[in-house]
């Protein structure tokens, strides 16, 4: 047989082909085709979208209904211990709901403007939106046991405030009752427990006017002035004093009366010195002490 007899029919195949794809038919067919698995991919994204927001709708659901889990039933001693804790919660699940409002908004948009969404979705994007809204209700109603308990704890704390307040006053006037008692203590103990001496000789005391004679012209016993002040004797602390130095002397004589078992003089390295023995009995006669001393 001739080859150019066997190619014709290839030649008529390969004409017809090329005849049908420059069709108006085919090309709009194509088109078509196009377009449809345009359409296709589009529904399954906003299939994808709708599925992805109910599941971030439903992730937030379990999450509330663990915090609400935790915070029913709570009493006002949880919340003085776990106070910064469910205020902590309670703005999260704040966030939950807003955030699911929003995806219950779009979702119900998407609704409304798809032509792709199947009836049974629909129904779950409105049964989800029931399912939001009664946990909004829930949590609205747990949050307003919580300010209550907190205005019950701003008032229990305001009360102690007030107790506490009335006592730090009176424990306050009390100090100030110690302290001048006590400085009225002090003061009595200072005094009772303050003597006073002097000592020199008869010309040297009678000029501070410590001593005076008894008697007139200048004749008669030597005794303790009756004009003397303070400021002419030695302020001591008569529990601290134990002796008194006179410094050199040659004789010494106690002019005021004291219990001659209480004291005694002796002489140290040349110095005199009025040892005390039992100062209660020494100052028990008087307590002012001048000795009158011989150089």
């Amino acid at each position: 047989m001739n080859k150019r007899f066997l190619l014709l029919p290839a030649f008529f195949l390969l004409f017809a082909c090329s005849t049908v794809k420059e069709s108006d038919d085919y090309r709009r067919l194509a088109a078509e085709k196009v377009s449809l698995e345009e359409q296709i991919r589009a529904r399954d994204r906003e299939i994808d979208e709708v599925t992805a927001s109910m599941n971030q709708v439903d992730s937030n659901l379990r999450a509330i209904s663990g915090y609400v889990e935790v915070m029913d039933g709570i009493k006002l001693s949880q919340l003085v211990k776990n106070r910064g804790e469910i205020d902590l919660m309670i703005s999260e699940i704040g966030d939950f709901i807003q955030e699911n409002n929003e995806l219950v908004a779009d979702l119900e948009l998407k609704v409304q403007e798809s032509t792709s969404l199947n009836a049974g979705l629909k129904r779950l994007i409105d049964q989800q939106k029931r399912e939001v809204q009664a946990k909004e209700k829930q949590i609205t109603v747990l949050v307003k046991q919580v300010d209550e308990l907190k205005r019950e704890l701003r008032s229990t704390i305001s009360a102690k405030d007030a107790v506490i307040e009335t006592k730090e006053a009176e424990i306050s006037l009390k100090n100030v009752e110690i302290r001048d008692r006590q400085k009225r203590i002090e003061e009595k103990d200072n005094t009772l427990n303050t003597g006073f001496f002097a000592y020199g000789d008869r010309k040297d005391l009678t000029d501070k006017g410590v001593v005076q004679l008894d008697g007139t012209l200048g004749v008669g016993k030597l005794v303790l002035s009756n004009k003397f002040e303070n400021d002419d004797f030695q302020a001591i602390n008569i529990k601290d004093v134990v002796e008194i130095d006179m410094g050199i002397t040659k004789r010494q004589k106690a002019l005021t009366q004291h219990p001659v078992e209480s004291y005694y003089f002796v002489k140290t390295d040349g110095r005199t010195f009025l040892k005390i023995v039992d100062y209660q009995k020494f100052w028990s006669i008087s307590k002012y002490l001048v000795v009158v001393v011989d150089y």
